[in-house]
């Protein structure tokens, strides 16, 4: 079987601008482990015909491939980080080949947010795909996605990797990684990293977090890097949220834009403090994990590890964050070994999810009279 998996590029492109990036590397690094598998492609979206900055060995190890190539080439199309054109996808399937719409976002989020908020959306054709794939986050989904799509839907692994982690780029003077004794010499320096662009994934609710922090101890945080809230300095409810808090008057609060997480953590932040609705798999706690970070979280996917507090409640996640100021240090090796635990389940090389995809892969080929393996 030859697979491809589309991917977008763009000048100034960098394997950190967002996760889908390296969620198709990780795929394509799952995928060529498989028996069956004779070659994995990247069917090139976008309009660059270099891989991303910062994708190291595994830009190089997957070739670029344009889709007028591609046709006769490989047997099996995952649309994934690039929306792959409609009419390349018809003949595709017409030839035998066999197509799958693999969604990462949350599926309900990115057609009601783009609809409500007035942003550029895409929506993509019913029945353009032979099957649907989503993450365990996602499941609660899975009928609806069924609905639009007209499709089997099937729930798929969640996959990462520290590979990109490792190779990321280090200005001078920045240490990325959590030194032992950080907290018992220092005070906490909050990060809070949510994009700021959705309801599932906004910065409020870690901001009340260390806010309740202050109210109880104002000698626990020393400063809160909140990023991606540059764009809401002048808007009247960020700054009567923000200006009201005893953090802001007691100039503890440094409102940024976008920037990478290796950096700001390398800088000096020390604790991230996360929030998310309905979007329970995400990249931002497997860098905290894989750097020994006090992750405070409301993931239910991932409350065996880091300092899990339950659905929004802001009580609860102001206890773990002292609980992660005060034990950290105490308790990082046995934290170290939980997060290695819970990284290693979700490798390209995990063997339940080798055989996961194997299963998914077998199936699509031989859907509808496909090509076999």
């Amino acid at each position: 079987m030859r697979i491809g998996i589309s991917i977008f590029t763009q000048a100034g492109q960098n394997i950190w601008n967002n996760g889908i990036g390296q969620n198709v590397y990780h795929l394509a690094t799952l995928c060529e482990q498989l028996p069956f598998v004779e070659a994995v492609y990247l069917l090139n979206c976008g309009d660059s015909d270099t891989a991303p900055d910062g994708s190291g060995e595994a830009g190089a190890r997957f070739p670029l491939l344009p889709l007028r190539d591609a046709i006769d080439l490989i047997d099996v199309a995952i649309e994934l980080s690039g929306a792959i054109d409609h009419e390349w996808l018809e003949r595709f399937r017409a030839r035998g080949g066999r197509a799958a719409y693999y969604i990462c976002g949350q599926p309900y989020v990115s057609i009601v947010d783009h609809t409500t908020f007035g942003g550029v959306g895409c929506f993509v054709t019913p029945e353009r795909c032979d099957e649907v794939w989503v993450l365990e986050k996602d499941a609660t989904f899975e009928a609806m996605v069924r609905s639009i799509h007209r499709c089997p839907v099937s729930v798929v692994p969640y996959l990462w990797a520290p590979n990109f982690l490792r190779d990321s780029f280090f200005h001078d003077g920045e240490r990325f990684g959590y030194r032992q004794g950080t907290l018992a010499n220092q005070k906490a320096r909050v990060a809070i990293f949510e994009p700021n662009i959705s309801p599932i994934k906004m910065g409020v609710l870690p901001f009340l977090i260390a806010e309740e922090v202050e109210r109880a101890d104002s000698s626990v945080i020393g400063a809160v890097d909140f990023m991606n809230t540059i764009q809401f300095s002048n808007h009247n409810t960020f700054k009567a949220l923000v200006g009201s808090s005893q953090l802001y008057k007691g100039g503890k609060v440094a409102l940024h834009g976008r920037d990478y997480f290796s950096h700001v953590m390398g800088r000096g932040a020390n604790i991230v403090v996360s929030h998310q609705i309905e979007c329970s798999q995400n990249y931002l706690y497997l860098d905290a994990l894989a750097g020994g970070y006090p992750l405070v979280h409301n993931s239910p996917l991932f409350a065996q590890v880091g300092y899990y507090y339950p659905e929004s409640d802001v009580a609860a996640g102001a206890f773990q964050l002292l609980r992660a100021y005060r034990e950290h240090d105490r308790e990082l090796p046995a934290y170290t070994a939980a997060a290695a635990s819970k990284i290693a389940s979700l490798s390209p090389f995990d063997r339940h999810n080798l055989n996961a995809y194997a299963r998914r892969l077998l199936s699509l080929a031989s859907r509808r009279g496909g090509p076999q393996a």
